[in-house]
């Protein structure tokens, strides 16, 4: 038995040898991102939340972000079962990204051919590793791809109820992911004629069954843990505000409608198809349809957030390497294909995306290797405020009394005891394993919300965290609890522009 499985593996990796090699050089291109410090706002959030999640915290309720809960359950297995580093976190990509790509490039052998398949899967294989697009980092648009990808490929096997489920997987890594299913499911609707009426409907039912099976689910646990209202508000209303940022046009999110335009031009092409004499003798939709509406939607998706963060457009980056794929092996295919990539490469830039190339990512990642450089000066490369989160984190948990054999006796801060941070540097949450005084562990989720300040002061009354830090150079106005800190705490320490209060030993028993 052992044999024959080593026999089927050999022969999988001779037939297979240019995605073996495309897998072996992405993970020497992440290689550096397993040695990063925690340093990026989003991954900061993901590991607290994690962290607080495997203390028994639950999502929404005890600790927040806006986004579906995948993420962060990921963010949380991965620290229950790899350590509680980000190092944790940065290794279960690296091996998402093994499954990733094969089953891309399967999907693109399927959709096109095996020299097709090559040339996307390397393609997506740079984009993804690089940081041109920061593939570096842990975020939700990276890991959709694989269930996005096998939804797709169950899609074409006629698997419609399993290929729902897997979109709908996606979705619960991140509400855009809604896009991918709809392109699949425009690309099925578009198959429709006289003839077939009840068998492709028949198709969309069961996808949307499929589609619609894991996200209630997921409603239900949290229905049960008695979260239904804070996880209908969470992913659903706190995103439609979300959007409306850069998106208002007249009305609130009015801009999004304006940029949905191709997918208007998508379902004016179904009916076109559909009910024209010309459109019924096109024939049955094809790979280049199905590619082209696939990126339509899945880059609207991109954009779909409003904020030209580099990472969104990650969303489109399958769907883009199918074309570029295809652009270099198909010469009939390449004028439009070129055309359809320069379009991409414009519209990015006129957005305002930008390509991310931070300075010396992997001189500096050879450098500390080979003990060229300190620990801090390469933490400090991602940010000059890197060690400063680190020492911080340090004070909070480090020792104020010693014993003659050196066993701390005294430590500046217990387990159970909490710390609220009104800075935008959750990571010191986490390395410093303190629990936050309220669910809210960023500035951005509270500036705009008064509903949310009061929450925060009235948590901070009932949690009396035993430090409070503000960052006095870049913290938006919070009235409430500036007058909170002038009474029941006392300035202990200054960190550049970080100022460290202690709650007042006569409130403590000290």
């Amino acid at each position: 038995m052992t044999e024959k499985i080593f026999k089927q593996f050999e022969s999988f990796i001779l037939s297979n040898r240019a995605l073996v090699f495309i897998v072996f050089l992405t993970f020497i291109l992440r290689l550096p991102s397993l040695l990063e410090p925690i340093w990026y706002l989003d991954e900061s959030v993901y590991l607290t939340i994690g962290q607080k999640i495997n203390r028994g915290g639950l999502l929404y309720v005890d600790i927040f972000d806006h986004k579906t809960p995948g993420i962060y359950y990921l963010a949380a297995w991965s620290l229950k079962f790899l350590g509680e580093s980000v190092w944790s976190f940065k290794f279960l990509l690296t091996l998402w990204m093994i499954p990733t790509l094969g089953a891309f490039y399967f999907l693109a052998k399927r959709l096109f051919n095996k020299k097709t398949a090559i040339l996307a899967t390397l393609f997506l294989a740079l984009s993804t590793s690089l940081t041109i697009f920061e593939g570096n980092i842990v975020n939700s648009e990276l890991l959709m791809i694989l269930p996005t990808a096998l939804g797709i490929i169950f899609g074409l096997k006629s698997r419609y109820f399993i290929s729902g489920v897997f979109f709908s997987l996606a979705l619960l890594l991140k509400f855009p992911a809604v896009f991918d299913f709809a392109a699949f499911f425009a690309f099925v609707a578009l198959g429709l004629n006289k003839r077939n009426v009840f068998e492709t409907t028949r198709k969309l039912l069961r996808l949307t069954a499929g589609f619609t099976l894991p996200f209630l689910v997921t409603l239900f646990y949290f229905s049960y843990k008695g979260a239904f209202a804070e996880f209908i508000s969470s992913i659903f209303f706190y995103n439609l505000s979300y959007t409306n940022y850069k998106n208002e046009f007249i009305i609130p999110n009015g801009l999004l409608i304006i940029k949905a335009l191709p997918l208007v031009t998508v379902v004016l092409y179904f009916f076109w198809r559909i009910f024209s004499r010309r459109g019924k003798g096109v024939g049955k939709v094809g790979s280049l349809e199905f590619i082209i509406i696939w990126l339509v939607f899945s880059y609207y998706g991109a954009v779909f957030g409003g904020r030209p963060y580099t990472h969104y457009l990650i969303q489109a980056l399958p769907a883009l390497s199918l074309i570029v794929g295809y652009t270099v092996s198909s010469l009939a295919f390449r004028k439009l294909g070129v055309t359809v990539i320069a379009v991409f490469v414009i519209l990015s830039l006129l957005l305002g995306f930008k390509p991310s190339y931070p300075s010396g990512y992997y001189s500096n990642f050879l450098k500390l290797v080979s003990n060229k450089i300190s620990t801090e000066d390469y933490q400090n490369s991602y940010d000059q405020n890197i060690s400063r989160t680190y020492s911080i984190a340090s004070f909070l948990t480090g020792c104020v009394q010693t014993s003659a054999e050196g066993r701390c006796e005294k430590p500046r801060t217990n387990p159970d005891e909490k710390i609220y941070l009104w800075v935008n540097q959750p990571s010191i949450y986490f390395l410093s394993k303190r629990d936050p005084a309220t669910r809210y562990i960023t500035i951005f989720h509270v500036s705009g919300s008064n509903d949310a300040k009061n929450e925060v002061v009235s948590d901070l009354r009932k949690n009396e965290p035993r430090f409070i830090i503000q960052d006095q150079k870049e913290k938006p106005p919070f009235p409430e609890l500036d007058s909170l800190i002038q009474r029941d705490y006392n300035l202990f320490a200054i960190s550049e522009d970080f100022m460290i209060y202690e709650l007042s030993k006569n409130l403590k028993g000290l």
